[in-house]
């Protein structure tokens, strides 16, 4: 992939000229110089070339590191870890100074996102690192960092509530798009991550109901998208059953039996 320096902002132009060059010490000083908006292009950009060529990723991996490390989570890169590409580029960013446990104005984490996936987008999120959606949740590798002890914190990002009071598991439940049942090793983890949580921390009851309606409004519109041609409560009969796996997931969290989560839904 050629890049065409000519067509950059200056911010970008700097940046690109440095790279060239390999100064890191010019390019710390650079990156330390500009303001937050033109950080995040900076580091969506290293992101960008670490994902060209494989022998490059530890490069801009470690520079990314850097630069995050001598200024701090930039607040609008948290919104933008979506998927497993990106959280594994910048994991070693992350497990500094408590950056999983750093809030948004959302009081969201990165957890938050990632569990949400790339459904931020219908909420008018930007996403300037990844334009491919995430088919699930990286469950598997976020378990797999908290064995850790290292990764403690992680521990306390999975039970931070954002603005709508919900954990990053909630979040999963109430808006991620997907409904398909998830792959064997993600689902084990996912239940890995509810077993976790629970041992931390009481749910909160009153998150069951709005999970129940949001859920059974992405069946309704699902559905209805698939089956022009039949009435909303033939739809509704079809798509929220008991073999719908969010069910089986919602009773897991909330501790309830799966024929109350259907009836419950269907009401």
């Amino acid at each position: 992939m050629a890049i065409q320096s000519a067509d950059m902002a200056p911010h970008m132009k700097t940046l690109y000229g440095l790279l060239t060059n390999t100064d890191l010490k010019g390019l710390l000083k650079h990156y330390l110089a500009c303001n937050e908006k033109e950080n995040l292009s900076q580091i969506a950009f290293l992101f960008q070339q670490g994902q060209i060529k494989s022998t490059n990723f530890d490069f801009y991996q470690q520079l990314a590191t850097k630069f995050i490390e001598s200024k701090g989570l930039p607040v609008a890169l948290i919104r933008q870890i979506k998927n497993n590409d990106i959280l594994s580029f910048f994991t070693p960013a992350l497990q500094l100074k408590a950056n999983f446990n750093k809030v948004n104005d959302q009081q969201r984490n990165v957890l938050h996102y990632l569990m949400l996936g790339d459904n931020s987008l219908m909420l008018g999120e930007e996403n300037s690192l990844s334009e491919e959606k995430s088919p699930a949740p990286p469950f598997n590798y976020l378990r797999s960092l908290m064995l850790f002890e290292s990764n403690e914190l992680i521990h306390f990002a999975l039970c931070q509530r954002d603005a709508q009071n919900f954990t990053p598991v909630e979040t999963y439940l109430h808006a991620n798009q997907n409904l398909d049942d998830l792959p064997n090793h993600e689902l084990s983890a996912l239940l890995a991550l509810i077993e976790i949580e629970s041992k931390k921390q009481e749910v909160v009851a009153n998150n069951y109901l709005p999970i129940i309606q949001s859920v059974r409004k992405l069946c309704l519109f699902q559905n209805q998208n698939q089956n022009q041609n039949q009435s909303k409560e033939q739809n509704q009969k079809q798509i929220i059953s008991q073999k719908l796996q969010r069910l089986l997931l919602i009773a897991a969290y909330y501790a309830k039996p799966i024929k109350q989560v259907v009836t419950d839904i269907n009401l």
